[in-house]
């Protein structure tokens, strides 16, 4: 019993919902600096918020035994304070904010932190650590302290302020993974895999292994098929929502028939899977962001799915399933990728109960229905088709 409410999971194991999240608010066991309003809250998650005091890091690093304070003083270069006028952090440089929030979880509670998709579509990579943290984004059950977030922009610079959020956080008791054969009976029954004229695949024509794999889409009848980000731009403020010229900080990916796109080492590309997918009540779902198996590339900063994505009981799958956006960046060495290559493993979780409230457009979720799409922050309209885009150094490799 915590602050006069039953701290409980309906006696299931699994992710734990927006209903759950809103009364561990009121009890105490979540708690911030300042008020988290309703749309803080998520259909299985929380968005967790910069405080206004950051620091410029010399290196990333683990608290483990010697703690965060101790370490943060040891490698920190310089103090960071954010002001309504907001402050850029620079491309490749470590960061490390206090976030607003803090946890009081109850035993046998844990959590577990990811960048939000729009973060991750800026190439912006973050982690959540805490006060003794051995591993990043795990938060142990029964923790008791603040929360930190690291950040290190990786293609742009960005302009945060007080407030901004980056990252979000999911709470579960026990294993919330569902298992490979089960996973079989949910795609079947739950069609929560289509193709892109709205027709279910069948699990039988799907790899399921540790979860199930999806593939990227280079298909296009303009040979349009994603982006990769230009080097050296201005920096992006997280505020100015439709504001950022595309052309400005990105270049078309083109992709001739019958021929592959090689993927550059250290560029980083946004492109789209082949298969849709929609996320029943009962489910929710993480991506593998590395998988050496399917090639040495990282396909996904933030690879968490809320309850509901791509999902809409009173609207058909065609209009709602959705793709999953990927935010690719190649390690050492160039890397061929083809139409329908299987890039990358979604891993199912189970919900203790259905949110009350779905991803989607009644919540103000921005990615609903989504297929190949860049971040908020970028204008959505049809850019003007730049001849200049097209050379070969845009991927036009065949």
């Amino acid at each position: 019993m915590t602050g006069g409410f039953q701290i409980d999971s309906c006696g299931q194991n699994g992710i734990l919902p927006s209903q759950w999240i809103g009364k561990a608010i009121e009890a105490g066991v979540i708690s911030a600096t300042l008020p988290i309003p309703a749309e803080q809250i998520q259909p299985n998650s929380l968005d967790l918020r910069l405080s206004s005091r950051g620091y410029r890091m010399r290196c990333s690093f683990l608290p483990g035994r010697e703690g965060l304070q101790k370490k943060r003083e040891r490698f920190s270069s310089y103090v960071v304070d954010l002001s309504d006028d907001g402050f850029v952090l620079e491309t490749n440089q470590v960061y490390l904010f206090e976030l607003c929030e803090s946890l009081s979880l109850p035993e046998g509670f844990s959590a577990r932190a990811n960048p939000k998709s729009t973060t991750g579509r800026l190439d912006v990579f973050c982690r959540v650590l805490t006060e003794f943290g051995q591993y990043f984004d795990e938060v142990p059950a029964g923790y008791h302290g603040k929360l930190y977030l690291e950040i290190v922009p990786r293609s742009f610079a960005i302009r945060v302020r007080p407030g901004d959020s980056l990252a979000q956080i999911r709470f579960q008791v026990g294993s919330a993974v569902v298992t490979d054969s089960e996973v079989v009976e949910i795609i079947d029954e739950f069609q929560v895999m289509t193709n892109s004229a709205g027709y279910p695949i069948r699990s039988e024509s799907v790899r399921i292994n540790g979860g199930f794999f999806m593939s990227v889409d280079l298909d296009s009848a303009d040979d349009f098929v994603g982006y990769r980000a230009r080097k050296n731009s201005h920096p992006v403020d997280l505020r100015a929502v439709g504001q950022a010229d595309i052309k400005q900080y990105w270049e078309r990916v083109y992709c001739r028939k019958k021929q592959p796109v090689i993927l550059e080492p250290n560029e980083f590309y946004i492109l789209a899977s082949k298969e849709l997918i929609s996320l029943p009540p009962q489910f929710c779902a993480e991506m593998v962001p590395f998988d050496a198996g399917s090639g040495e590339l990282r396909t996904h900063y933030a690879g968490f799915f809320d309850s509901g994505f791509g999902y809409d009981p009173e609207k058909g799958r065609s209009e709602t399933a959705s793709a999953v956006v990927l935010e690719v960046r190649n390690q050492d060495v160039p890397f061929v990728i083809e139409d329908g290559h299987p890039l990358f493993r979604v891993i199912l979780l189970r919900n203790t109960e259905a949110p009350n409230a779905l991803y989607g457009a009644r919540i103000g979720s921005n990615y609903q229905g989504q297929r190949l799409r860049l971040s908020k922050q970028f204008s959505q309209g049809i850019e003007r088709d730049d001849s200049e885009s097209r050379l070969q150094t845009t991927l036009d490799l065949g």
